[in-house]
């Protein structure tokens, strides 16, 4: 059998049942292939010919699929020679790496988590109000323990909106990332992330999660997680010791 240039990259062919579109879909399994690095900077992609043979889609949605990346500056198209993968980390990690596994990463912690409650829920008049727009639907209520090395560093309460992702809850949230879920598994990308930040004082139940003092200063972050169409999937209240956790919101685009 002739061997492609694209057999190495495991191209996950695009699933035509889906209400992704087509070009979206490409477009997410190459940054997968970014992100795992299956394709590392200075790499040149297949042909678009090549490309659009592996994900049974035309030419001309893997143009688009390409010219998307290629404004994130995470591809450089050349006439006559082709596209190159650009070290366009900090545009792929706002999609990609905005979880607390890779901060905990970044600040050299191994993190993991104790789920305290996996509950299928539905969104309702008592729901956060950034998901109301999505009342009735049904959603997740995850709440973990999450730590860096073996010292507890926050509490998150997240609520996700699970219409496109049924199963969400056969996860295992011990070691999974949600937002690698969306995307690698489930091909939902985040486009945008709201978030506001505050200091609190550690209650009584945040006090003993944490193993700190009453009274002492925790961060409280509140985030939304909105898709391209502008729908609201998740939305997380998360509350770290401030003695041992950075919160970093500076981004490139």
């Amino acid at each position: 059998m002739e061997q492609r240039e694209t057999d190495h990259l495991r191209i996950q062919p695009v699933d035509e049942t889906s209400p992704i579109p087509l070009y979206q879909q490409v477009r997410i399994d190459l940054l997968n292939m970014l992100q795992s690095k299956r394709l590392k900077p200075g790499d040149m992609l297949p042909s678009e010919k090549d490309l659009a043979l592996a994900y049974h889609v035309s030419r001309q949605t893997v143009r688009q699929a390409i010219g998307e990346l290629a404004a994130e500056s995470l591809l450089e198209r050349t006439p006559g020679r082709g596209t190159t993968v650009l070290a366009g980390r900090n545009r792929l990690k706002f999609f990609l790496d905005k979880s607390f596994a890779q901060q905990m990463v970044e600040m050299g912690l191994t993190p993991h988590s104790e789920v305290l409650r996996k509950t299928p829920i539905e969104i309702d008049g008592a729901s956060p109000p950034s998901l109301l727009s999505e009342k009735g639907s049904p959603a997740l209520e995850l709440v973990r323990l999450r730590f860096g090395d073996d010292v507890p560093i926050g509490v998150q309460y997240t609520t996700i909106v699970t219409t496109l992702c049924p199963d969400l809850a056969s996860f295992d949230f011990e070691t999974e990332s949600l937002y690698n879920l969306f995307l690698t598994h489930y091909k939902l990308p985040i486009a945008r992330i709201d978030q506001s930040i505050s200091a609190v004082l550690a209650d009584a139940w945040h006090k003993n999660l944490l193993k700190v003092p009453e009274q002492s200063p925790l961060l409280l972050v509140i985030t939304t997680a909105y898709l391209e169409n502008s729908n609201p999937i998740e939305t997380s209240t998360s509350y770290y010791r401030a003695d041992k956790y950075e919160f970093d919101v500076s981004q490139n685009w």
